[in-house]
């Protein structure tokens, strides 16, 4: 079976935080409806916190499944 490989893309993962604010969405373009956004962790496999593919043919699938 032949696979095609590209670059997987994967949803972030944004944290609220008591000291986040909107500049991770102003400057970086973070989509979410969060208030204080702290944190955006780009790739995880943290149990309860799962990256998942964003794009592609393995859109939806979890890293921890890939």
């Amino acid at each position: 079976m032949k696979i095609n490989l590209y670059p997987i893309k994967f949803k972030p993962i944004l944290k609220e935080k008591i000291w986040g604010g909107q500049k991770l969405k102003s400057i970086l373009n973070k989509e979410s409806d969060l208030s204080n956004i702290g944190e955006s962790w780009e790739i995880s496999d943290v149990e309860g916190d799962t990256s998942v593919v964003s794009n592609g043919i393995l859109e939806g699938q979890t890293l921890n499944h890939l």
